[in-house]
């Protein structure tokens, strides 16, 4: 047993005239729906980076409020929704410290379990765990400062 044969029957005129005008339909409705695509993806990212930013101002004022600091918006949520900067503070020396997310590679325990106080181990060789205060946004340099000048 042979498989079928496939005739292809030629087209006439009107009816090349018909198909190349869909093609171009078809084209024409692809580039209209990629457009589409990446403006709605587009849109979906910057909700989502509102999501994000919004989790991180609940977070901050929770710990404001003297809430728990659990559970906490993830380092890449954090830096999407545009907040850099993580500051702590020691209890026991109220050393004030702005960690800077961006650079900072994170291990898989949470926030609290990895940092320590840089003064106070120091001084007295005694880990001391420092406050979570809150998430900051970083503030762009004053443009006439000599900073943003060597820039």
């Amino acid at each position: 047993m042979s498989a079928a044969r496939i005739l292809h029957i030629p087209l006439s005129g009107r009816d090349r005239r018909h198909y190349a005008a869909e093609l171009r339909k078809a084209e024409t409705a692809y580039r209209y729906l990629i457009r589409e695509a990446e403006a709605a993806g587009k849109a979906a990212d910057l909700a989502l980076a509102e999501v994000h930013r919004l989790e991180c101002e609940i977070w901050s004022t929770r710990l404001f409020l003297g809430g728990n600091d659990e559970p906490s918006p993830s380092i890449a949520d954090a830096l999407h929704g545009g907040y850099e900067l993580l500051e702590v503070q020691c209890r026991h020396c109220n050393h004030t410290q702005m960690v800077d997310l961006a650079l900072v590679i994170w291990p898989r325990h949470t926030l609290r379990r990895v940092l320590f106080c840089a003064k106070c181990a120091k001084r007295s060789e005694r880990k001391r765990r420092p406050d979570l205060i809150s998430l900051r946004v970083r503030k762009e340099p004053d443009p006439s400062s000599p900073a943003a000048a060597m820039r």
